[in-house]
């Protein structure tokens, strides 16, 4: 199952489908990139998106961007159950998430519209 969240990002709706992800079935994989628009707060903001994320049972995290760079590093601070991988190129991450994604899997696809994720609901849904 792919939840396509790739327009729009801002940390409540960010921290809402994170809660989504995490009452799935099956295995729960995250995809997250940088949030626009957010101001000086940025970062530290992205950080607390990580800190929600941690104990959330969800198995594994994909990042790819600058500022979600935060995100991962609040998820490796927090949580030791989840799997964290950062990307600074998109066409990484998607090679890697392609060859992890199994039947059965939940992955949510969550970013602000200029990160350019549906490339990666696209390569999902091949």
């Amino acid at each position: 199952t792919i939840i396509d969240d790739c327009y729009n990002a801002n940390p409540v709706s960010m921290k809402a489908s994170i809660d989504v992800l995490s009452n799935a079935p099956g295995r729960k994989i995250a995809v997250l990139g940088d949030m626009g628009e957010l101001g000086a707060e940025e970062k530290q903001l992205h950080y607390m998106v990580g800190e929600h994320f941690a104990g959330k049972g969800i198995d594994a995290l994909y990042c790819a961007g600058i500022l979600s760079q935060e995100i991962a590093k609040a998820v490796r601070a927090n949580s030791s159950a989840t799997e964290v991988h950062h990307y600074e190129d998109k066409a990484d991450l998607i090679k890697d998430l392609v060859k992890e994604v199994q039947s059965g899997d939940t992955v949510l696809v969550k970013a602000s519209h200029f990160m350019g994720f549906p490339e990666i609901v696209k390569k999902l849904t091949k």
